[in-house]
């Protein structure tokens, strides 16, 4: 990897936004690696570089420089949000280091937490990729408001390990550890209490049957559960599709939860979305019915929630996020009171080790497409919020 140098000539300029199948037109090439035309200071004369927010993804960036010899790989890792930067063995404290970096880079591979006036920082930014599935982080930045092209990782991040929390989350409920959780706090040891049920034969309802969704599915139908969900993009009832027995249109989400044991909500954080998980579909759910959350905290009315909680309306909730998460505000007393309410800190995609692969693998394959003039993959669309 080529160090910083600084004042490089880069041949990129900001480009207007790009067409909506996610194809980016690059600036006419002024030399190539085939054509060996080089600068002065030995790179190509058309090369991309590429600066690197990401530390999830590791400190061996070769799965970008080796996508091809044009590209120049900025390790800007030390920019993180909450991250004391080490550069070379020394904290690296010099703001004008990342302005350095932003200048010069035409793509940007950035992860979470998304730092501030990236767009701002970045004059020939023209792509930026996301490592995280839900694009709602990158909603209060000023990557949002830009031309710059966004994709996300949708389908390639943690969808396993975060599938496997939803069941286990079910499981929880259905096996009776939150009794055995509730009664141990209580100083308490009964059969009383204890309503149990099996997986196998329950109904499963999936809201929002995009990667993390149909894992979920996919899970839950290997469990022996009836498994039924919705989708934007469905436009009548499907059956045996995207792993569901049956999907129905996004319209027919009361249905859904009305016929479901554990509803997990899985969909992407967006207008329509906010707040849509609310009183109308709590009094919908059965009276034993638990609600799943691993999508975002925002979804969730959770003034409806602490009330259907508190009346019994439905028998529990598992939460891995919570409204406010995003702003940085902690959860609200009843989420760590109640002991119906399972809560952890946004951790169910943790634990997978493999867990950067997918995502290299998937930044490495869009970037040889930005350099072949191809679509990207997961482009998104801001006007739908994913």
């Amino acid at each position: 990897m080529k160090e910083n140098g600084g004042g490089q000539t880069i041949y990129a300029t900001r480009a207007s936004r790009p067409p909506a199948a996610g194809r980016i037109t690059r600036p006419r090439d002024h030399g190539s690696a085939a054509s060996g035309t080089l600068k002065a200071d030995g790179g190509y004369m058309n090369e991309v570089n590429v600066a690197v927010i990401a530390p999830i993804l590791g400190r061996d960036l070769s799965f970008v420089s080796e996508v091809d010899p044009r590209v120049r790989v900025f390790d800007a890792n030390f920019a993180a949000p909450g991250r004391r930067a080490v550069t070379g063995g020394t904290a690296a404290t010099d703001p004008g280091l990342l302005a350095g970096i932003l200048a010069q880079a035409e793509v940007l591979l950035v992860g979470y937490p998304v730092p501030t006036g990236l767009a701002a920082s970045s004059p020939r930014l023209r792509w930026a990729h996301h490592t995280q599935a839900g694009v709602s982080n990158l909603a209060g930045t000023d990557l949002w408001d830009s031309q710059v092209t966004l994709t996300s990782s949708r389908g390639a991040m943690a969808a396993t390990a975060i599938a496997e929390y939803a069941i286990a989350g079910a499981a929880h409920f259905a096996r009776g550890l939150h009794e055995a959780a509730r009664q141990k706090a209580a100083g308490q040891f009964t059969r009383e209490g204890y309503q149990m049920l099996t997986l196998r034969g329950a109904t499963m309802g999936v809201i929002g049957l995009g990667g993390i969704g149909q894992e979920v599915a996919r899970l839950a139908r290997a469990a022996g559960m009836r498994v039924i969900g919705t989708r934007r993009s469905v436009a009548a009832p499907m059956p045996d599709a995207d792993g569901a027995d049956l999907v129905w249109p996004a319209s027919q989400l009361l249905r859904v939860a009305a016929e479901s044991d554990f509803l997990a909500v899985c969909s992407q954080l967006t207008a329509e979305t906010r707040g849509f998980i609310n009183a109308e579909v709590f009094a919908a759910m059965k009276p034993g019915a638990v609600l799943i959350n691993v999508a975002r905290g925002e979804e969730v009315d959770e003034d409806a929630l602490v009330d259907a909680i508190a009346t019994g309306r439905i028998r529990g909730a598992v939460l891995d996020v919570y409204d406010g998460e995003l702003a940085g505000r902690p959860p609200r007393p009843e989420l760590t009171a109640f002991p119906q309410i399972l809560l952890t800190p946004h951790i169910s995609g943790n634990g997978d080790t493999s867990m950067a692969e997918p995502l290299r693998l998937l930044f490495a394959d869009n970037l040889r497409r930005y350099l072949d003039g191809q679509p990207l993959r997961n482009v998104v669309d801001r006007a739908r919020g994913y």
